[in-house]
């Protein structure tokens, strides 16, 4: 996630709640803070407006990025084996030369 781009969302959000609800929310601290953003996106998702709504799922997207499809934790990438530790700072650092 780039910072710069959750505080411009944040920003973008912050502005549409005081403008359609009156609230004032804190965009540095939504944008560092996921509980704090969690319940930002709660009140703006609650206000029933297609526009806040849109902008919400926009900053969540940022802020809590799916993982990618079929992805099992922990599990390697299909068709590759987990490499021994050993074996895989081998390859790493004998790359680097």
């Amino acid at each position: 996630m780039s910072s710069s781009e959750a505080v411009a969302l944040a920003a973008h959000l912050h502005v549409l709640l005081r403008r359609k609800t009156g609230r004032v929310t804190d965009t540095e601290w939504m944008a560092q803070n996921a509980d704090y953003a969690r319940e930002v996106l709660r009140i703006a998702r609650a206000e029933g407006d297609a526009d806040l709504a849109h902008w919400a799922d926009r900053f969540e997207a940022v802020m809590f990025p799916a993982p990618p499809a079929g992805a099992a934790a922990g599990a390697p990438p299909q068709g590759e084996r987990p490499a021994s530790g050993l074996a895989a700072a081998s390859t790493y650092v004998g790359r680097l030369r």
